[in-house]
């Protein structure tokens, strides 16, 4: 076999894999934007990002669901802290913008219209500096998720009743947000250093467990002008959110139940401080002049 073929099997190769792939690309907090880390392995990219190294590698790899209690899935494949803290100050949004161009059909790169999955977000306070942390003692509350939202028009709700996909939290980042995804820092939380965590997943490969795909990322913010009067919410190590028993992983994407729903994704319930802060922002005068 020719360098050349090699080379240009090699590649195409890459390109397919990157094809249903993602990762955050940027992230935005405290009025700043930073980088993701899309690097292949783990060094200091030099642009003061808050996003954790991963080696990854190239392609934008999942976790597999094998992997529901390796450390793995704390925040991606060999994942260290960040040196850099980003502000985010209590109350505030920040955003993720994940890696997908194109549309269904018409040559998507990153995310691919065959993934549907949760997507879910998880602060653990650091107790110091974030770069310092054991990533596998943090413990981790829930401030956000989607899951399986309806069945709407469209490619959604094809087929018979029991065979349509249905329309997830991942299909809302990806088709109708333009690759983003805002969450809101709890403002009943304290002041001080965390360690956010964010993914999406998808549950599109049938069979095993073993056979879910998942991209955790994290980021370490300091939260300005918290509630220092207000406990740390309790939460449990990354390790222990998933069980191989959770039933959206035991769901079979392409042939359920008629129109089952499911509000909230596998893992913890949601902290009541984002109940109440999601509350809070919902009420009206909240959006009035």
């Amino acid at each position: 076999m020719s360098k050349v073929f090699q080379t240009g099997a090699l590649l195409a190769a890459l390109l397919s894999s990157v094809a249903g792939h993602t990762a955050v690309e940027k992230f935005e907090a405290g009025g700043q934007t930073y980088e993701g880390f899309r690097q292949a392995s783990k060094q200091d990219p030099g642009n003061q990002s808050p996003a954790w190294w991963t080696n990854q590698g190239w392609g934008y790899q999942p976790v597999f669901g094998d992997k529901l209690n390796h450390p793995d899935m704390i925040a991606h494949i060999d994942a260290s802290p960040s040196p850099y803290t980003a502000e985010a100050p209590a109350g505030s949004d920040v955003t993720f913008h994940w890696h997908h161009s194109g549309t269904c059909g018409g040559g998507e790169e990153g995310w691919d219209c065959s993934h549907h999955g949760w997507t879910a977000t998880y602060l653990a306070a650091c107790d110091g500096d974030c770069k310092d942390v054991d990533k596998t003692a943090l413990s981790f509350f829930k401030i956000h998720e989607s899951a399986l939202i309806d069945y709407r028009d469209g490619r959604f709700s094809s087929g018979s009743p029991q065979a349509q996909t249905g329309y997830w939290g991942t299909d809302a980042i990806f088709y109708d947000n333009g690759n983003a995804q805002s969450v809101t820092i709890p403002s009943q939380i304290p002041s001080g250093n965390y360690v956010l965590r964010t993914e999406v997943m998808s549950i599109h490969n049938n069979g095993g467990v073993e056979n879910r795909q998942f991209w955790p990322q994290c980021f370490n913010i300091e939260v300005t002008g918290g509630d220092d009067s207000a406990p740390v919410p309790a939460g449990k190590k990354a390790t222990q959110l998933y069980s191989a028993d959770d039933e959206l992983l035991q769901w079979d994407l392409y042939w359920h139940a008629s129109g089952k729903t499911f509000e909230d994704a596998p893992g913890l319930q949601m902290a009541s401080v984002a109940i109440a802060s999601k509350a809070r922002r919902s009420h009206a005068r909240d959006f009035s002049s």
